[in-house]
């Protein structure tokens, strides 16, 4: 199967949805594990449990972002501008962020500067660092998928499974291939690969994926990591314990994956026909990235989550799980309304000087 160059990308307002609910499930991620909602103890168990239950619904964030990449990538035209342009947006937020909570902290941190001067190289923005690695070797990974046949593809994804998901999830001491959690490149690889394969092979088959079918499976999944949590909570071995907490919400978790992969064929398949929800969609998908960039900015952490928010004040609130929505929906609003000024001003500038 050849790879037509003159193909013009089609629009998939399910998978821009998608892109957007994956950014604000990250923000949910980040309050509640970040702001130590989930490290701290409590006399209720109902507190332990939506807690972490919403952590496992909202695990899928990152690996549905990777899904919705390798999807489009398969059959895009690889652009050295947009690495610089990732890069560009990148460092712009990284500085700004830090000037902003320098001033407000009065202080000057060297240490902070220099890593917020170069946030793709240090770790300050992990998923940005993969992402631009995979994207790099996106033509690459392509003329690979294509050099195979379906059946052929079908077996490499059954052995990346196997190797980099089940093994993981059923030894989880055991870090033979990979001991990132899914938080590096292999496993990007792998969903990226699926996603093509899907992409490729599964756009004539849609019935096989209907939405109800995807959501019992999403939820289904979900609920078991929840039982094995629960489980193994009562292991009085917290070493043990914290593995196999681990191991369960780790990207390539198995479970995490089948998760995170019917929770993609769902808005795949998804149909929007509202006109004013389909243009509210296309405004607001291309800008979600900055939200990560924003909120997740080396010196903002502290600030953000303790500071500002004084997230260790909701754990035993009644009302705290929409606390926690309402943090994530102001955070993730602010942002973008930042990053349309953003685009705003970088295009008034251009046309500016264009015209000189």
């Amino acid at each position: 199967m050849k790879q037509n160059p003159n193909y013009k990308e089609k629009r998939n307002i399910g998978l821009d949805l998608l892109r957007i609910l994956s950014m604000f499930m990250i923000l949910i991620l980040h309050l509640l594990g970040k702001g130590g909602m989930l490290e701290k103890e409590s006399n209720s168990q109902i507190y332990y449990l939506i807690y972490n239950f919403m952590e496992i619904l909202c695990i899928v964030a990152v690996n549905c972002y990777v899904l919705i990449s390798g999807y489009f990538l398969v059959k895009s035209e690889f652009k050295w501008k947009k690495v610089i342009s990732l890069w560009k947006e990148t460092l712009f937020y990284s500085l700004l962020v830090f000037g902003i909570t320098t001033i407000i902290r009065k202080e000057f941190d060297v240490t902070l500067f220099i890593k917020s001067c170069l946030p793709i190289i240090t770790k300050e923005y992990w998923f940005i660092n993969i992402y631009l690695l995979m994207y790099i070797l996106s033509p690459f990974i392509n003329r690979a998928i294509f050099s195979l046949k379906k059946q052929e593809l079908r077996k490499l994804i059954i052995i990346l499974i196997i190797v980099f998901s089940i093994w993981n999830s059923i030894l989880p001491k055991e870090y033979v291939f990979d001991n990132t959690s899914g938080y590096g490149i292999i496993w990007f690889i792998c969903l990226y690969i699926i996603s093509a394969y899907i992409r490729l092979y599964e756009e004539m088959k849609e019935n096989r994926f209907n939405s109800l079918k995807c959501i019992i499976i999403y939820i289904c999944s979900a609920i078991i990591i929840m039982l094995l949590m629960i489980l193994f909570n009562n292991i009085s071995f917290n070493v043990l314990k914290e593995n196999i907490r681990t191991r369960l919400l780790a990207y390539n978790n198995i479970l995490v994956c089948i998760e995170s992969i019917a929770l993609f064929m769902f808005f795949k398949n998804l149909t929007v026909k509202n006109k004013k929800i389909i243009e509210i969609i296309k405004f607001v998908s291309p800008l979600t990235l900055a939200v990560y960039l924003i909120h997740e900015q080396y010196g903002a952490r502290k600030m953000l989550y303790f500071d500002i928010l004084h997230m260790s004040n909701c754990y035993n609130n009644n009302f705290s799980m929409f606390f926690i929505l309402g943090y994530a929906v102001t955070i993730f609003i602010i942002c973008i309304i930042i990053e349309y000024i953003r685009r705003i001003s970088v295009n008034f500038i251009k046309r500016k000087y264009s015209n000189e």
